[in-house]
């Protein structure tokens, strides 16, 4: 049983999310982030449906990932820990989340200047486009493929539950855009932003989960 993804059935709980919305053209993974409120996610459901089971979130983060082009392969700590997140995909159907090893990775800050200037370099110039303003949450480990090997890889579908400590990235090979939005799994009941952890998030998710032994591109 893998400790990376869970196919999720929460059919009543999606955002609502127009991302016609968005100004893409020309524009990279890093160069695009938004942080979203539980409002801009234009259903009322979410918001008391995850603190009936505890939890909250005030990291709500929205990523673009081109046609034929791959995000930075990164963990969301600089210590590994298994945090989760619940994540929604819209458009790029066919496209998929991989996680990965390695030994040779990079502490960055994750504001836009450190991100691209490391990670695209090939650019003289970039564009942040509607990446969140002055955009900094402390650091994160960075990689490249060729330094990486891949774990596991699945197509994450309408939603899904991720663990985001390991190394992983999106892989998008199809002609059409793929947006996701991912929410950060949060103690509500911490008077500190506490992160519920993948198993906790799995024992809490239960009633919810898509049969577990499914893998629709899966890396065993």
């Amino acid at each position: 049983m893998n400790s990376y993804h869970r196919f999720l059935d929460i059919r009543d709980y999606i955002p609502n999310i127009n991302t016609s919305l968005y100004k893409t053209d020309g524009i990279r993974w890093p160069e695009f982030h938004k942080q979203l409120q539980f409002e801009d996610l234009n259903n009322n459901k979410i918001k008391p449906w995850l603190h009936s089971m505890g939890f909250t979130s005030t990291w709500i983060e929205f990523f673009y990932t081109p046609p034929h082009d791959d995000g930075v392969i990164h963990s969301d700590n600089v210590y590994y820990a298994d945090w989760a997140k619940l994540i929604f995909q819209f458009g790029g159907k066919g496209s998929t989340m991989k996680w990965w090893n390695s030994d040779m990775v990079m502490r960055v800050s994750t504001s836009a200047e450190q991100v691209c200037s490391t990670q695209i370099p090939e650019r003289s110039q970039y564009n942040i486009g509607d990446r969140t303003n002055d955009h900094y949450h402390g650091q994160v480990l960075v990689t490249r493929e060729q330094y990486s090997s891949l774990q596991h890889e699945v197509e994450v579908g309408d939603c899904s539950l991720v663990n985001v400590g390991p190394l992983h990235s999106s892989c998008n090979p199809t002609n059409d855009k793929r947006f996701t939005i991912t929410i950060a799994l949060m103690d509500k009941n911490t008077s500190y932003e506490r992160r519920i952890l993948w198993d906790e998030a799995l024992e809490a998710f239960k009633p919810y989960l898509v049969d577990s032994s499914i893998d629709l591109c899966g890396v065993k």
